[in-house]
């Protein structure tokens, strides 16, 4: 089997039947090109999933309500009027027309809410400002519980503190703590019988070797991680041959470490990991042409070519 990349779509859908979901799970155990774009599709419909759709802005409002005026009107005269060989054809030539207006504005409705996914401020602050927020709400004891009111006041002010409900998971319990000697918030999330554990830190550096796996506090290239996936915009996912249940999400911001069943972890990372992409793309400020930038934006996202900053 050689890239099938429809089939890929139509197993990501729960679509396939049992004989062909298991030659296209015996080829993603053997392809990693099939692995990443599996994974890729997995985050991006993960992160759409979430997403809360925006009351559109004037100027998009009234972009969409002219397009959609100039696709009920009829066709100009000189080609309206010309006979129908049969009697479907206009009706096969609308649908036609329509089914592809609709692909199109799918595509860049949803460049348009992602490239409109712009950083809170505080997401701008360097870490040592983020590790004197983890002390002043936190106490700057570890091991202690943290309640939902300071995980709130924690993503206010800069910190992460994934929820995951595109995963069907929500927290059950967090609690502050320390990973290579860096503040840590570590939260525990639970649904439809799987538990997920994440453990984020901001480290002060950042580079493959100064990579830590939150659970033991040691380098991911000492503890054996294998990094799996690496493109502009997005960030790194390292993955241990040993270890189905652990993988580690790192970029320049911040390092998350998961341990979960692997039922639920690719999910979980997917999450985590376009997350993150969409917070590494650049938003510079929306100028005339702001809906335009937003929707360039939002499609660097979908394709990973996003720069980092």
């Amino acid at each position: 089997m050689r890239h099938p990349k429809r089939l890929l779509q139509e197993y990501l859908d729960g679509q396939a039947n049992p004989a062909r979901a298991a030659a296209l799970q015996a080829h993603l155990s053997r392809c990693a090109a099939c692995r990443s774009e599996a994974a890729r599709e997995r985050r991006l419909r993960a992160r759409l999933r979430s997403l809360e759709v925006p009351e559109p802005s004037p100027l998009l409002r009234e972009r969409i309500e002219r397009t959609a005026q100039m696709a009920g009107d009829t066709a100009p005269d000189g080609y309206a009027q010309q006979p129908v060989p049969s009697g479907g054809g206009r009706h096969r030539l609308v649908t036609a027309t329509g089914v592809v207006a609709a692909a199109v504005g799918l595509v860049l409705s949803t460049a348009y809410l992602l490239g409109g996914w712009a950083q809170p401020p505080a997401l701008q602050q360097a870490t040592p400002g983020l590790a004197a927020v983890w002390s002043e709400v936190t106490g700057g004891t570890p091991d202690d519980e943290l309640a939902p009111e300071q995980l709130a006041e924690l993503r206010s002010r800069g910190w992460a503190c994934p929820e995951l409900a595109a995963a069907g998971l929500s927290v059950a319990g967090a609690r502050a703590g320390l990973v290579d000697g860096h503040p840590a918030v570590i939260m525990t999330l639970e649904g439809n019988g799987n538990s997920v554990t994440v453990y984020e830190t901001h480290p002060g550096s950042w580079s493959e070797e100064t990579v830590v796996d939150g659970v033991s506090g040691k380098p991911v290239t000492e503890e054996g991680f294998v990094l799996q996936e690496q493109s502009p915009g997005r960030p790194q996912i390292w993955m241990h041959p040993q270890r189905p249940h652990q993988a580690v999400v790192a970029s320049s911001r911040v390092t998350y470490t998961l341990a979960a069943s692997p039922d639920v972890l690719d999910e979980a990372v997917s999450e985590i990991s376009l997350t993150e992409s969409s917070r590494l793309v650049l938003h510079a400020r929306d100028t005339a042409y702001g809906v335009w930038d937003r929707i360039k934006r939002g499609l660097s996202v979908m394709t990973g070519t996003g720069e980092q900053e």
